[in-house]
C-alpha cells in the first residue's frame, strides 16, 4: 500500500510540475487537466480496492470461519451416508446390500433355486 501511495505521489508531482507552455501545447489535443483527473481517479479507485497484507489474512480467516459454521449447521445426512454404503445389488430382486457376506446370506435365503453369482462363490457366510 505504501509503495502504491509513493508511486501515486510521484506521478502527481510530475503532472503538476509540467510547465505552463507544455500545458498550452497539450491543450490543443483536449483539456489535459480533465484527462489527468480522470486517470488519477481510476488509479485511486484501484489502489483503495486492493486488499493487502494483514487485511487479506483477516478476510481469509473470516471467510474460513463462516464456511465452517455453514458446514456445521448443515449437519450429517444419515440417509445419504447409508445409501452410499449400499454397494452390492442383488441381480434377481435388485435389493441393495452393504457387504458381500450379507449379499450371500440374502441370496441363499431368498433365491435358493437361482444359481449363485460368481462374485459370491468364494465369500464365507
Amino acid at each position: 500500500m505504501r509503495a502504491c501511495l509513493l508511486w501515486l505521489l510521484a506521478h502527481l508531482v510530475d503532472i503538476f510540475a509540467t510547465s505552463k507552455s507544455n500545458l498550452q501545447r497539450q491543450r490543443r489535443f483536449g483539456d489535459i487537466r480533465y484527462h489527468n483527473f480522470e486517470y488519477f481517479h481510476d488509479v485511486l479507485l484501484k489502489v483503495s480496492a486492493m486488499a493487502r497484507g494483514h487485511q487479506k489474512i483477516q478476510s481469509q480467516q473470516k471467510n474460513a470461519k463462516k464456511q465452517a459454521e455453514i458446514k456445521k449447521s448443515k449437519g450429517h445426512d444419515q440417509k445419504a451416508a447409508a445409501k452410499a454404503a449400499l454397494v452390492f445389488t442383488c441381480t434377481v430382486c435388485r435389493t441393495q446390500m452393504p457387504d458381500p457376506k450379507t449379499f450371500k446370506q440374502h441370496f441363499e435365503s431368498k433365491h435358493p433355486k437361482s444359481p449363485l453369482p460368481p462374485e459370491l462363490a468364494d465369500v464365507e457366510a
